[in-house]
């Protein structure tokens, strides 16, 4: 049997979810120390907040609710990146984080006589380092495994042979060999999704230990900002809204496919991406009614989700996709596909879930989403209501009721 600890590690690189898993577990005095790669000191935040724009980016790698000496930076990381800007020739080798910050892990779950509460991809060398009798091991396994993801994606590519650039970024993530041992190894696996525990199940791994916390969502206070109207003031146009990269994962492609397939009259579609696929953007005429913008501000993107109608996001393949809720709570009718975490947090009057790559169901959805909209049957108010309803208060107490249960009894 695993040795059970008062105490537990969390470990992930960069602003992994807000911080919310080891904000959760300091929030039940159950956290020894979260290791990750930057993270301000708490002395620093009010000189930094004095820099304004300039001490802003840095700001985002703190938490008022995560107290910095909780917070253990990854020392194996820190000296790893200064060997490899002396030695140029080393830099593809060196500067991976997740290596280091695993090991970073185990070393503090050693010190504190901790167990590993950790992301996956950071969870490989803690895991496998020592016998399974020494500690419970947790995984939150944030994205769906590989196996299934490569099978959807190749299955898409091989019905647009357009796609070809995306295929190289599928062989590099097929390399990783990790996360299949950080499921066998782990005592408890938390998914964000019904659709990334299905992957999981797939591979054989005990449904027992698999739970789904989906994510939650600050509260969205009023918006104070100045009306500029990104998009025109027309009452008789439904404004569909995309945000995201403009990728295949993401199902842009479908979207333009569908869109153009559905012919609508009195619609028109933003799409906010910074990057899109060329070959997407090359491939597809999504015809009439598209608007490009390929960088907004938050204010400007909170502007856009009051001002739309319909979120639109058809992935082929999300961990979550937490854009769903930005736009639920906004008011927005959100439509997307069962490979998300839509269906985890939708209601019948909130969204609309089709089949993932069906551009046959999608083009419908948009048509039917065209006159529920001209009909008056969307209440922004209940839809933003249930948006809320998902509150990171509630994931973070699942996410400790999940950890006493698996992990501390």
């Amino acid at each position: 049997m695993n040795h059970i600890s008062s105490k537990l590690i969390s470990a992930a690189a960069g602003r992994r979810d807000d911080y919310q898993v080891p904000i959760a577990l300091a929030e039940a005095g159950l956290l020894a120390s979260h290791v990750t790669d930057v993270y301000m000191p708490d002395a620093l935040v009010p000189v930094l907040r004095q820099l304004g724009a300039r001490g802003s980016r840095l700001l985002r790698r703190h938490s008022p609710q995560l107290r910095s000496r909780l917070v253990h930076p990854s020392a194996r990381l820190v000296v790893l990146k200064a060997i490899a800007s002396l030695i140029p020739s080393l830099k593809n080798r060196l500067m991976g984080d997740q290596d280091p910050i695993s090991w970073t892990a185990l070393a503090q779950a050693r010190r504190h006589h901790a167990g590993l509460l950790l992301y996956a991809g950071y969870a490989y060398r803690a895991f496998t380092a020592e016998s399974h009798s020494a500690r419970r091991r947790g995984l939150i396994q944030y994205h769906p495994h590989i196996r299934d993801s490569a099978a959807i994606l190749r299955a898409d590519a091989k019905r647009h042979p357009f796609i070809r650039t995306a295929l190289e970024q599928l062989r590099h993530d097929e390399q990783d060999y990790t996360n299949s041992p950080e499921l066998e190894i782990a005592d408890l696996v938390i998914c964000n999704s019904t659709f990334t525990a299905a992957t999981c199940r797939s591979l054989g791994i005990e449904g027992s230990k698999l739970l789904v916390i989906p994510y939650g969502i600050d509260p969205i206070p009023p918006s104070g900002a100045t009306p500029n109207e990104l998009i025109p003031k027309d009452s008789s146009v439904c404004q569909f809204l995309f945000v995201g990269s403009g990728i295949q994962r993401k199902g842009l492609h479908h979207l333009l496919l569908a869109w153009k397939q559905a012919g609508l009259k009195h619609s028109r579609l933003t799409i906010v991406s910074r990057w899109i696929d060329p070959e997407i953007r090359s491939a597809i005429d999504p015809g009439e009614g598209v608007r490009w913008l390929d960088s907004v501000n938050n204010q400007q993107l909170d502007r856009l989700y009051q001002q739309s109608d319909v979120f639109v996001m058809p992935s082929l393949i999300e961990g979550f996709g937490y854009v769903y809720l930005e736009a639920m709570a906004r008011g927005c009718f959100c439509i997307g596909t069962a490979n998300t975490g839509l269906p985890d947090v939708a209601t019948p009057g909130s969204s609309a879930v089709v089949p993932a790559g069906d551009l046959e169901q999608l083009a419908d959805a948009l048509q039917v989403t065209e006159q529920r909209r001209h009909e008056g049957e969307f209440d922004r108010a209940a839809i933003a209501s249930a948006g809320a309803a998902r509150n990171w208060c509630d994931f973070r107490a699942n996410v400790v009721s999940a950890v006493q249960s698996y992990l501390m009894t």
